[in-house]
């Protein structure tokens, strides 16, 4: 049997199910004019359609014919202004729309779209961090600082990105981020390893009875971050480098010397030249020279192009699956995947139309992140779509390229109203006027 479509009002179903749990920030919520509804589902739409312009957009189109696209599409009863929208989401934590990506995870395995992310038995994850505002002016109480040799400080927000990942598998799946903040009791800033480990902490529950394997970089090869992922029912494959690693590789060099590193040399072809993939595995080393010490299985991995034996691709990971002749291949491939975090989800945010650098509001506690959170699930949406809705395949194929398709909606719901997301894609396939463009013109 297909799996079921997983259609835009179900996903904003889910939006609506974690803002009915919220708390309005306002004292007096009698009679204010726009709910906590419409300033949240206001906000992502901006991000959803990829337009800052949506929402005047909008005003202007009911101005007109007595409603808009906000209304029919995302269900606002009325759209507030920027400022509006800013200063009640000011007051919300960007934990309380946590839950929406649990949902939406949940759902595409129900329904059996997460199969072709499956890989080593699982789902690969990768944990990486970025940064998504800075100003040496603008401050709040959740900024992390830097002071530089120039006297000046500068303040900034970071955040754990979590995205499913696979080998071959150009899309990737947003999972809900974890940010770094001050935390309480605590003197120190708050770090990158700290904010991955309440990432496990958090949302390793949520993952369990579905093998996972965590994919990062070296700063998470260490025993205390891997005894977390153990302890939280999980796998791991990070970059582990000698620079960092001075005992494993001692005793990796001892290994060597008698004859227990193994190796395998594979070749194929990479279009028109041929390439050599030169693999070394070890089982069952010690990650750190202090006791106890967490054995783990080491693996390398060095690709040269035959015809003048250059170098184009070389790391080392260190991880719990088992690593054989059978496995090694698959393994590093998990490894490599990691890059994915980066192409396929952090180039996009940041040039392809969400704009994750640009500074949307900052605030005095939660806004930034919040509108982060609000243009990940934006973009997690339009994921969704990307796997599993025919209709949203189609019109992607035949509008060619990611700018062209938002154009297009942004410039059709400036002037038409839909009845729904889907009568907005028909009209984009088939030219099929909607129901009340008649009365729009």
């Amino acid at each position: 049997m297909e799996p079921m479509k997983l259609s835009f009002g179900a996903l904003v179903a889910y939006l609506n199910r974690a803002i009915a749990q919220m708390e309005d920030p306002r004292q007096a919520r009698n009679g204010t004019k726009y709910s906590l509804k419409d300033a949240v589902l206001a906000a992502f739409s901006v991000f959803f359609m990829q337009s800052e312009s949506f929402l005047d957009y909008q005003r202007h189109l009911e101005s007109h014919h007595g409603n808009s696209n906000a209304q029919s599409l995302f269900g606002m009863m009325r759209v507030p202004s920027v400022p509006q929208i800013r200063n009640i989401l000011d007051g919300i934590p960007a934990t309380a729309l946590s839950g929406v990506f649990h949902w939406v995870y949940q759902a595409l395995k129900r329904e059996g779209h997460l199969k072709p992310f499956e890989y080593l038995g699982g789902l690969l994850i990768v944990l990486d961090g970025t940064q998504y505002f800075n100003s040496h002016q603008l401050h709040c109480e959740q900024c992390s600082s830097r002071s530089h040799k120039n006297g000046r400080v500068s303040y900034f927000h970071s955040v754990i990105l979590s995205v499913i990942v696979t080998p071959g598998q150009s899309q990737v799946i947003s999972l809900a981020p974890e940010f770094l903040t001050p935390q309480d009791g605590c003197e120190k800033q708050d770090s990158e390893v700290a904010a991955a480990k309440r990432w496990v902490a958090t949302h390793g529950a949520e993952l369990r009875g579905q093998p996972v394997t965590l994919l990062g970089d070296d700063l998470y090869s260490h025993q205390p971050m891997c005894e977390t992922i153990i302890a939280a029912g999980m796998d791991f494959s990070f970059t582990c480098l000698p620079t960092s690693h001075p005992a494993l590789y001692e005793r990796l060099q001892d290994l060597e010397r008698l004859g227990e590193v193994k190796t395998l040399t594979l070749e194929q072809w990479n279009k028109s030249s041929k390439e050599v993939y030169r693999y070394r595995y070890v089982n069952q080393i010690p990650l750190r020279g202090a006791q106890p010490a967490l054995n783990v299985n080491w693996c390398e991995l060095v690709v040269t192009r035959q015809s003048d034996s250059k170098i184009l691709y070389e790391n080392t990971f260190v991880t719990r699956h088992q690593i054989n002749e059978q496995s090694v291949a698959l393994v590093t491939a998990a490894g490599r995947c990691r890059w994915k975090t980066e192409n396929e989800n952090h180039n996009v945010l940041k040039t392809k139309g969400y704009h994750l650098e640009h500074n949307f509001g900052h605030g005095q506690a939660h806004l930034a992140a919040g509108l982060l959170t609000l243009n990940l699930l934006a973009f997690l949406f339009h994921t969704v779509f990307h796997l599993t809705d025919r209709s949203y395949q189609q019109i992607r194929q035949k509008r060619g390229t990611r700018k062209g398709f938002f154009q297009d909606i942004v410039s059709l719901t400036k002037y038409l109203l839909f009845e729904n997301w889907q009568s907005l894609i028909d009209f984009m396939l088939y030219g099929s006027p909607p129901p009340q463009a008649a009365n729009s013109s």
